[in-house]
């Protein structure tokens, strides 16, 4: 985005705005315009004959998750913490992001952040209407959090 941005600054001849503008735009405008965007741009992205991308004829999507450190701000730390360590936690507050994946095209079919406090299996739930007969999902499975109950809500086969 940042690119295009500089990129637009040459084709109409005026100097590109400092490398903060976009960002300050993005604070100013707020959330509801990027969920609109993901919104628009989410899924698998992936044509029936796209190779790399179907086992059997079932898209091959994957549900994980991963840790993001984020801005230590007083209006960050109001929802989200530090965590605590061998060595003394993390220096920044840090958010959990779950992800539906289509595997061949790396593109994300939903998402959802929340603070670390909880594990992925609190988050999954919402992710799972996005998942549709004709998928296959890959994830891990840690004992004891993907129970039984939880993997017949999945409504897709499981590998």
């Amino acid at each position: 985005m940042a690119q295009a941005h500089r990129g637009a600054g040459r084709l109409t001849g005026s100097r590109a705005d400092a490398a903060s503008a976009l960002a300050q735009a993005r604070r100013r405008v707020g959330a509801k315009p990027l969920r609109w965007l993901f919104g628009l741009l989410r899924g698998p992205a992936a044509g029936v004959g796209t190779a790399g991308v179907w086992w059997r004829e079932l898209l091959v999507v994957a549900l994980d998750g991963t840790i993001l450190t984020v801005p230590d701000t007083s209006a960050v730390l109001t929802r989200f913490t530090k965590q605590a360590g061998n060595h003394g936690g993390t220096g920044y507050p840090q958010v959990r992001l779950l992800a539906l994946v289509a595997c061949g095209t790396r593109t994300l079919i939903d998402a959802v952040f929340g603070p670390t406090t909880s594990g992925e299996t609190t988050y999954a739930p919402p992710l799972l209407p996005s998942l549709r007969a004709g998928m296959i999902l890959l994830a891990e499975v840690d004992p004891g959090e993907w129970t039984p109950d939880f993997m017949r809500r999945v409504k897709a086969y499981v590998m």
